[in-house]
């Protein structure tokens, strides 16, 4: 496997069905002291009242909303990323932008992933149908660096855990 090409670091990357909520602004926000939020997300990037809620709903860090190609495409050059979260809304997002060259330095949250009433819970809040099991272990097995942890300081579930949790 080949190093990730070299880009700037984030704070958090985050795969969380919820994207911005209080877990995230209070929890990871009050660990990490973030000063902008990314939201990468084709639905909320193109719905106007979404997108403006979003912004409006963190205090003392800007909130930038952009679909999944935009993000893609400029992700290099943003400012300030080391005090900046990136939210996805799930797995199929960070597979998107994995293959188009987005190579998080640090491993990627697993956060809130909830795939229906269906889903099997291999946590209380990562919760997949086969195919999300599927695609998790393919970024696994492509090397993207995956953790599984609610909020800081709750249990984390490395790389290895998860593969072997989800038997990959």
């Amino acid at each position: 496997m080949s190093a990730p090409p070299a880009g700037p670091r984030f704070a958090l990357v985050r795969v969380d069905d919820r994207l911005l909520h209080g877990q995230v602004v209070y929890g990871w926000g009050g660990a990490l002291d973030p000063r902008h939020y990314y939201i990468v997300d084709d639905a909320a990037a193109g719905d106007a009242w979404t997108a403006d809620a979003l912004r409006a709903s963190v205090e003392g860090a800007a909130v930038t909303v952009l679909a999944v190609a935009r993000f893609a495409a400029q992700w290099s050059r943003l400012p300030e990323t080391e005090r900046s979260i990136v939210l996805l809304r799930d797995p199929e997002t960070l597979l998107r932008l994995h293959d188009a060259g987005f190579p998080p330095s640090d491993p990627v949250n697993l956060g809130g992933i909830r795939q229906g009433p269906a889903a099997r819970a291999f946590l209380p809040y990562l919760q997949l149908l086969p195919p999300g099991v599927a695609l998790l272990c393919r970024l696994l097995r492509e090397g993207v660096p995956l953790f599984a942890q609610d909020l800081p300081g709750a249990v984390r579930y490395d790389a290895a855990a998860l593969a072997a949790m989800l038997d990959c």
